[in-house]
């Protein structure tokens, strides 16, 4: 089977894309190039009836997002495009970045657990640092007992993991346990979560690169996958079928994990998803037009995992060539 379909890529509407060429034009003109036949965009949004977002989300909103959507009036013959948006799981507040009535203005949503990244939203920080954290901002307070509280905030707020590990005289906790703990949970909090349940019942949507660990080293995420056993996967993913998620197949996430399929982490995860009976979708998580290329990388997976048009989820049926 191959892959002609791309429905996770960011533009420049996403505050991370590092490509200032990566306009919505440029993005159908590549996917032609490349030969697929659905391209989907879904940039980083919030929606801004959901309160609760960081600064970093507050100016990506499903207003702003949908002025590309004029762009595919343009789109090349023989393109179906897609409007979508990758929106967020704060798995320490059990907060989605999108309500039903938002969902309903998207053609499919995927919904991340893994942006372990974003720490004190999706993963709290690690012991160590908030026990540094705590002594920073009493010492400031002491200091300047002038400061209003929201300042003292705002100045805390600045300071992070990289800068307080230097203050830390050891860090005890086992990183891998800890980050794989908190990828576990948040899938789990994700797919009990009511709002995500009933988005779920109105437009096709997939969990966001499963298990793909992003802010860790991509030297460690195979070793750190490996925490994971096959018991708990297997639950994961049958709680995940049983509300209709989709489960995405990330290409980038995969390229990360390294290009030798069998020695790569996330082959066991996407295995065992499939004997939950998930579908899947595909999405090369570009913020570059060249990252786009990299969706071809989908083709070795489903040979890998013996994947067929019925192992997609039917959205995207057309989107596939057997």
């Amino acid at each position: 089977m191959i892959v002609v379909h791309d429905v996770h890529t960011h533009n420049v509407f996403s505050h991370c894309c590092t490509d200032r060429t990566a306009s919505t034009a440029a993005y159908m003109q590549k996917e032609t190039e490349l030969g697929m036949k659905v391209f989907g965009l879904s940039n980083h949004i919030w929606d801004e009836s959901v309160k609760g977002c960081s600064y970093w989300y507050s100016h990506q909103t499903i207003s702003l997002a949908e002025e590309a959507k004029a762009s595919f009036a343009n789109a090349p013959a023989g393109l179906k495009c897609l409007f979508g948006a990758e929106s967020e799981y704060y798995g320490c507040f059990d907060r989605l970045g999108m309500s039903v009535e938002g969902a309903k203005r998207f053609d499919y949503l995927i919904i991340p657990h893994s942006h372990l990244h974003m720490r004190n939203e999706v993963m709290s920080d690690f012991p160590e640092i908030i026990e540094i954290r705590k002594r920073i901002e009493a010492e400031i307070r002491e200091a300047c007992p002038y400061l209003e509280d929201d300042t003292v905030k705002v100045m805390m707020s600045s300071l992070k993991e990289a800068h307080l590990k230097k203050y830390v005289p050891e860090m005890t906790t086992d990183l891998g346990r800890f980050n794989v703990r908190a990828a576990i949970d948040n899938f789990l909090a994700l797919v009990e979560n009511e709002t995500f349940r009933q988005i779920c019942k109105t437009v096709p949507t997939s969990i966001a690169h499963p298990f793909g660990l992003c802010g860790v080293s991509n030297s460690l995420k195979n070793g750190y996958l490996q925490l994971i056993d096959d018991a708990t996967l297997h639950d994961c993913f049958a709680r995940a079928k049983k509300i209709g998620a989709y489960v995405e197949i990330n290409t980038g996430a995969v390229k990360e994990c390294g290009l030798d399929l069998a020695h790569n982490g996330l082959m066991r995860v996407f295995a065992i998803a499939k004997e939950e009976g998930c579908q899947f979708t595909f999405g090369s998580d570009s913020h570059s037009v060249k990252a786009l290329e990299v969706i071809k990388v989908g083709n070795d997976v489903c040979k890998y995992l013996g994947l067929t048009p019925s192992d997609i989820a039917e959205y995207l049926r057309d989107g596939v060539i057997e």
